[in-house]
């Protein structure tokens, strides 16, 4: 990500030329506008589609016109597609066609954005403006309470920006993290009409902040002022069917959050019920939608077969083809708890010693470090000889391993990346060995590694992995099968899933899921090529309600991606809460009978 967020707005109209209009200039009249306006005309007939084409305007606008009206839900499927995938957002910019941004909408939305936390990986999923109607009044078909569940952290951070934590946002001004849908994908668009909008931000903030912004103020242009629970009519169908699949099917939302929801619509349909003047149309609305509910919502390829060449997100395209010697860059974070032997002997290990060394080794400091350790950062250059080019990619506090790997990312400048951490020892023919199998088509390449302690001389474990793609896709839902030091990927591939995202203590892992769900061969070499160090007390650090809890995290995670089961994921859960309660000594003797105890 570059220093100024890319910003792409995506507007979807159907039928109503006039607000278009309003919305296009609201947005054209912004002291900061977007890079690029997606406007998904939803097969009007009303002349909306000629009128954006021959618009004057300051607006870069890609328009695209479908041949049939796939509600709110398809249209901003593939809005938010096109802004991923053609015009690298940073951030997506979504809005009906009936809202009208104020000349600030914009930059006081990316400027909470960009005060919320200096990495992009801390910063919120989903944010939302403050929607008004016409009079100046708050609306109440968008008004959001803050999330009574929010910790103190997110209400802290959220304050500091002068915003509210929430849960979920509308499709009315809502701002969307271009990496978080490059993770998670897309709107389900077979919703087709009424809740989408709340089942994708869920979707998208239920491990992540989400914030509304007061600063960013939008107008409502609905034709009266009031909520949408007072005789829905036919519509009410989308509202049933969409709910049960949404509490019932859906992944967005946790199981307790579930019930909660569940009985907040049950109140919300009574009220609605009671007030209306149709209970009959209703009624079968609500028969309707609870029978149609049986099956799952169709993936969204099929809902716009022959309407639009939908791809999928996050698109992982098929390998570039790599020429024998291609240059690779090395990525090393260190921080203050990294010790200046241990980060030059890394440094050694993976770039002089190296039988094809790194073009390039960037390495990231992570916030100040004691003055030994600078130095021996300052000496970098001359550690990793002649054939590495270094670039110290020096971070004012300390961001933590997942923002620093992050930053890494986006500054290494080559197609191949390999990772080492500054306190481990590569073998000297680690990258010869592990390069090859990127270049000859591979997307994620890891191996097998030795554990040692001050003596690298001395093995104390090795661990063993799964080596041909399907025994380690038949690993991944129950254990990380790369291990993370010995990672070699392709830089545009993991970019395309999303890059690194927080994930207590398993950040790695989560990206390795991603990227095999979207389709990447990966591979592990039996041979242990990196020793890995075991520092004191790393066995205490393994167990513990602390790390059991981190593992609630990783397993709620990766069950919400899709990735595991839900029996898979108490079967995880169970063995880790026997494994991480365990005393610390048959924790260690277990752990290392698991990895493999040395021979």
């Amino acid at each position: 990500m570059s220093s100024t967020p890319r910003v792409v707005a995506v507007v979807v109209s159907f039928n109503r030329r006039e607000l278009l209009a309003k919305t296009l200039a609201g947005i054209a009249g912004g002291t900061r506008r977007p890079d690029t306006v997606v406007v998904v005309d939803n097969a009007s007939a009303d002349g909306s589609a000629d009128f954006v084409r021959n618009l004057e305007t300051p607006l870069a606008i890609d328009l695209v016109c479908l041949e049939s009206n796939v509600g709110g839900a398809g249209g901003f499927t593939v809005g938010i597609e096109r802004a991923v995938l053609d015009h690298a957002a940073d951030l997506v910019w979504v809005m009906d066609d009936d809202t009208e941004p104020h000349a600030e909408t914009l930059a006081a939305a990316v400027d909470a954005w960009e005060r919320y936390a200096p990495a992009p990986e801390h910063r919120p999923t989903v944010m939302a403006s403050r929607v008004e109607w016409t009079d100046g009044r708050e609306h109440p078909m968008n008004t959001m309470d803050e999330w009574f569940a929010a910790t103190p952290a997110q209400r802290r951070r959220a304050a500091a920006v002068g915003g509210k934590a929430i849960r979920s946002a509308s499709f009315v001004s809502c701002f969307l993290s271009g990496d978080a849908v490059r993770a998670l994908g897309l709107p389900i668009a077979d919703y087709f009409l009424w809740g989408d909008d709340f089942e994708y931000t869920t979707r998208l903030a239920r491990f992540h902040d989400a914030v509304q912004v007061p600063a960013s103020v939008v107008t409502h242009h609905t034709k009266k002022f009031g909520t949408t629970d007072v005789d829905p009519g036919p519509r009410f169908y989308y509202e049933v069917r969409n709910r049960f699949w949404l509490y019932g099917r859906g992944r967005s939302l946790a199981p307790w959050e579930r019930l909660a929801f569940t009985f907040a619509t049950a109140r919300i349909w009574a009220r609605t019920f009671a007030k209306s003047t149709d209970r009959r149309t209703l009624a079968d609305c609500l028969v309707r939608g609870a029978r149609d509910a049986g099956r799952p919502p169709r993936p969204n390829a099929d809902v716009l077969a022959g309407v639009y060449p939908l791809r999928p997100v996050p698109d992982l395209q098929p390998a570039e083809e790599f020429a024998t010697g291609e240059p690779f860059s090395l990525l090393m974070p260190v921080y203050d708890g990294d010790t200046p032997e241990r980060f030059r002997r890394a440094l050694a290990s993976s770039t002089a010693e190296q039988e094809r060394p790194p073009a390039e080794a960037v390495i990231v400091r992570d916030g100040p470090v004691r003055p030994e350790l600078q130095a021996a950062i300052d000496d970098a250059a001359a550690i990793a000889g002649p054939a590495t080019s270094v670039r110290v990619v020096a971070l004012p506090e300390n961001v933590g391993i997942t923002a620093a790997l992050g930053r890494g990312l986006a500054e290494c400048r080559h197609g191949i990346v390999a990772r080492a951490d500054a306190d481990d020892v590569s073998v000297p023919h680690r990258f010869a060995a592990q390069v090859p199998v990127i270049e000859g088509g591979a997307d994620l390449v890891g191996s097998a590694m030795e554990e040692i302690g001050d003596d690298e001389a001395v093995v104390l474990a090795t661990r063993s992995v799964p080596t041909s793609s399907p025994e380690i896709l038949s690993a991944a839902p129950f254990r990380n099968p790369i291990c993370h030091p010995t990672a070699v990927f392709r830089r545009a591939a993991a970019e395309a899933v999303g890059g690194y995202q927080v994930v207590p203590a398993a950040e790695d892992y989560w990206l390795w899921a991603r990227m095999m769900a979207a389709g990447a061969t990966v591979r592990n070499l039996a041979e242990p090529l990196v020793r890995y160090r075991v520092s004191g007390g790393a066995y205490e650090r393994r167990g513990g309600l602390g790390a059991f809890a981190r593992d609630l995290v990783v397993q709620g995670q990766l069950h919400a991606g899709g990735f595991i089961t839900g029996g898979q994921w108490f079967r995880n859960v169970a063995l880790r809460a026997a494994y991480r309660l365990l005393p610390t000594q048959v924790r260690a003797g277990r752990y290392r009978s698991m990895v493999a105890p040395r021979r």
